[in-house]
This record gives structure tokens, sequence and C-alpha cells, in this order.
């Protein structure tokens, strides 16, 4: 059995309650090498947490309404606490994905997205996967999502909800009628530009690479994963 004894506190408010809980249920709070990650606030600290934080099993405490099967409200925190202390969670992995680019490598928990640089200007590109080749495609972007991820950006561009392989959706298709797509997670997107300027994005990381014409990146699985604790809430 894993042993969870201190944690590390990812906000974007800082909260005394949080803290007196964590403490009084007998977790030692620090500020490195923690056995696990208090994620408390939304969609964005899971995805900066798991940045800063690779790896490291999260917990994931929402601050809004809108939650997955491993998202928890503050108001039950005490009690996860407790099951954690008890030995009864598990840890479920949510995989990632790679973007490279050049000498450049960028990882995605949520998505890696292609995205116009310029809002006045589409960008052009083509997009090959599984041996099929999408060419002379005009959009505002293309989404390429993890399961994890499949609620979030993608489902705004016309994809739906998975729950195996790799999302495919298109941001604002131009010149052609093409649903998204799901493929199997061990397949590599290539897309190639062949008019830009385009931006190539993992989640909401500010460290982004700018593409342009006949620049080309791969996106596949990432060798590393994502954990998060788990408890029943029967």
């Amino acid at each position: 059995m894993v042993n969870l004894e201190t944690v590390l506190v990812t906000s974007l408010t800082k909260s005394s309650t949080l803290k007196n809980i964590l403490t009084e249920n007998g977790f030692s709070i620090v500020e490195r090498n923690p056995d696990f990650i208090l994620s408390y606030g939304g969609d964005g600290t899971i995805l900066y947490s798991e940045r800063m934080y690779p790896q490291i099993p999260k917990l994931i405490i929402k601050r809004g309404s809108s939650c997955r099967r491993c998202d928890y409200s503050i108001e039950q925190l005490p009690e996860i606490l407790k099951k954690i202390r008890e030995g009864q969670f598990k840890i479920r992995h949510e995989m990632k994905l790679a973007a490279i680019y050049k000498q450049h490598k960028l990882v995605g928990l949520n998505e890696i997205q292609i995205h116009t640089k310029l809002p006045i200007s589409a960008v052009r590109f083509t997009l090959t996967v599984d041996g099929k080749t999408y060419d002379n495609l005009i959009a505002d972007g293309v989404v390429i999502a993890t399961p994890f991820g499949s609620t979030g950006y993608y489902q705004s561009t016309g994809g739906k909800q998975f729950s195996e392989g790799i999302g495919i959706s298109f941001n604002n298709l131009h010149n052609k009628k093409l649903s998204s797509l799901v493929v199997s997670e061990d397949s590599v997107v290539t897309v190639e530009i062949s008019r830009g300027p385009a931006l190539l994005i993992a989640d909401n990381n500010r460290d982004f690479h700018e593409l342009e014409k006949d620049d080309c990146c791969s996106i596949m699985k990432s060798k590393t994963i994502a954990s998060f604790i788990h408890v029943s809430r029967k």
C-alpha cells in the first residue's frame, strides 16, 4: 500500500481553511518532495500542477461545480483525507501527449493545439495519421486531445467525449466537411504547415512555439503519465 503523508498545495487562492483541514487530519504540508499534490481550483490549476510536478499523485479539489469522477469539493475533503489515511484510495493513471517540433518537446495532459497566430488569417495545413492524409485543410487550428481532456476544448470544437485513444478535432474548419475522429493511443499524428503563422500549444502552458510554412510537428502518446487519487464516494 502507498502511504501518503506529506502534501504540497497548489492553489490560485491561498486558503487557510484548506491548510487547517490538512493538518487537522494528520498531513504535513511541505514545499518540496511531497507524497502527493492537492490541487485546489479549476482545470487550469490541475494543468499547472501536473506541469510543475509531473507524475506525482494529485488530489483534485474543485472550487466550481463541474467535476469529473476524481474531482472533489472542499466540503468532501475531511472525509477524503480520512480515507486516504486509512489506505482506502486508488491511483488512477491518465495518458499525456507529447509534441515534437525540431529540438523542442511539449507535453500536455488535456491537449496539444495548433492554432492560428493571427485572428485575421486561418492556418493551412496537412494532417497525417495511421497512413491517411488530410491535405489542404484551412482552419483556425486543430486540437489533439487525451481522454482526460476530451471534455474540454476538444469538445467545444466538435469532438465527443471518449475514454480511449487520441482525439482529433478541427477548430472552425473552413473548406471541408470533416468530423472529429478518435485514433489509437499508439498513433502518431503529423501536422505540416503550408501557410502560417501558427502556434504549437500544450494545455495552458505559456511556453509555446511559432510554426511557419513547411514546419512539421509530430504528436504522440507521451512516455510519462499523470496520476490522480480516487476515493469512493459511496
